[in-house]
């Protein structure tokens, strides 16, 4: 078969060259719409019965057009378009490579659908943390399920899975807007000193929806990052003497910017640190609403009442009891009790809740009540029920730069009633010795 009919009535080939010559004819001067029409291609693709060294072939001649387009959706500004439109892509081609991975697939082609199936998720992650949203559930086990099925890895696969591990221990939701992009070309300058082995390092463990374990963990695999630190701390020395970057990092990030990423990296690329030396010893209670557009008229409503101190509701509760009182649109504040803290994550407990608790992956907003706190943004990773009406949550809160990316992002909406976050569904309670847990996302090693 050379055709198949497309969804938008257009003729989409199945044979090589006229594959190549459909991409290469696609309005490259509108990516948003040659986006669209490669992912609407893929979709189509899947759904055509083809043998798997075909689909593989077929397949590869995206990946250039793909990537270009998707880099320049990458721009500031675009950033909701590229994290809509890129993942649509870029799943659909995983999903393209994953459906070759036949048990008679020889050897090298298997490899090559890994590593494709691979390129795709982890576009997938980059456009979610542009976006500054939860990567999608189930993603990092499938990554890590997938490097199993290469059997013996090139070098070339390991090293593409080593940079995914890398980028998604960036800490990437305490990044600037566009850090994210910054910190890939870090990785292609320096990453090719990390390495797997069987000892120590980052604790790999594909059964985890994560993307590593602290050091300290039992695994089969591990990621050293030692040679990396090294180079990071080399790299930084040159930025403070003023010697030149490497021309291709110099061309794409700016010094000031790049001595920040070595700083913070340095830190969330050492094994073990997030669950040691980065604790922090907090107590105290912290306010919580649900929903960014909840976040949006809050963080309103305190730079209207700028500069003014009630001395009457200083502290958690009061402040709480205080808002809900005042009335006047404002969404529900509810109190949270600190359990635990780590460098950018909480863990959060609340008894006697009144409404359903903020489910995993959504946004919610979070205030220090004490002194001149701010409403700053924050995901919930994961959920616990230990009885009826009482709940703990592991939260990964944005600073301040950050949650305005969010919400400059993020779509507004008309009240903060129409988010979905605002209102997540009824959970019906259980039995007091039930517990129910749910996570979304990878960055907090929280208990």
């Amino acid at each position: 078969m050379d055709v198949i009919e497309g969804r938008q009535g257009r003729w989409l080939p199945w044979r090589e060259r006229r594959l190549k010559a459909w991409i290469d004819a696609l309005p490259t001067a509108e990516p948003g719409r040659a986006l669209a029409l490669l992912g609407q291609s893929v979709r189509a693709l899947n759904a055509t019965l083809l043998d798997p060294v075909t689909r593989i072939t077929l397949l590869r001649h995206y990946t250039r057009s793909a990537a270009d387009l998707t880099a320049v959706l990458a721009r500031p500004g675009n950033t909701g378009a590229v994290a809509g439109l890129a993942t649509t892509l870029h799943s659909e081609m995983a999903q393209g490579y994953q459906m070759a991975l036949t048990p008679e697939l020889p050897a090298d082609e298997r490899r090559m659908a890994v590593a494709g199936a691979i390129s795709g998720l982890s576009e997938v992650l980059r456009a979610a943390y542009r976006a500054y949203v939860p990567a999608p559930p189930g993603l990092w086990r499938r990554i890590h399920t997938l490097f199993q099925a290469a059997g013996a890895p090139t070098l070339g696969l390991e090293r593409l899975y080593v940079n995914v591990l890398l980028m998604g221990l960036s800490d990437p939701y305490a990044l600037p807007e566009g850090g994210i992009d910054a910190v890939c070309e870090l990785i292609a300058e320096v990453g090719e000193r990390a390495v797997l082995n069987e000892t120590a390092g980052f604790a790999i463990v594909p059964e985890a929806d994560r993307v590593a374990e602290p050091a300290d963990s039992e695994a089969s695999l591990y990621l050293d990052t030692g040679a990396v630190l090294s180079e990071l701390a080399r790299l930084r020395d040159d930025i403070r003497a003023h010697r030149p970057l490497p021309p291709r990092l110099a061309a794409r990030v700016l010094p000031d910017l790049a001595l920040r990423l070595c700083a913070s990296l340095g830190e969330t690329w050492r094994p073990g640190v997030r669950r040691r030396s980065l604790r922090v010893p907090l107590r105290g209670e912290r306010l919580v609403c649900q929903g960014l557009a909840s976040l949006r008229r809050l963080r309103a409503h305190d730079q209207l009442r700028h500069g003014f101190v009630d001395l009457d509701v200083p502290w958690g509760r009061e402040e709480a009891t205080a808002v809900n009182g005042r009335g006047a649109g404002l969404p529900r504040v509810t109190t949270w009790t600190i359990r635990d803290a780590g460098r950018s994550g909480l863990w959060l407990s609340c008894q006697g809740l009144e409404g359903p608790p903020p489910a995993p992956g959504t946004w919610i907003g979070v205030k220090d009540p004490s002194g001149s706190g701010q409403w700053l943004a924050a995901t919930v990773r994961w959920l616990k029920r230990a009885r009826p009406r009482e709940y703990a949550i592991g939260v990964a809160v944005l600073a301040e730069a950050q949650t305005e990316a969010v919400l400059r992002i993020a779509p507004r909406r008309a009240a903060f009633a129409a988010s979905p976050a605002s209102a997540p569904p009824q959970q019906p309670d259980r039995a007091a010795s039930a517990l129910t847990v749910e996570t979304r996302g990878a960055r907090l090693a929280l208990p």
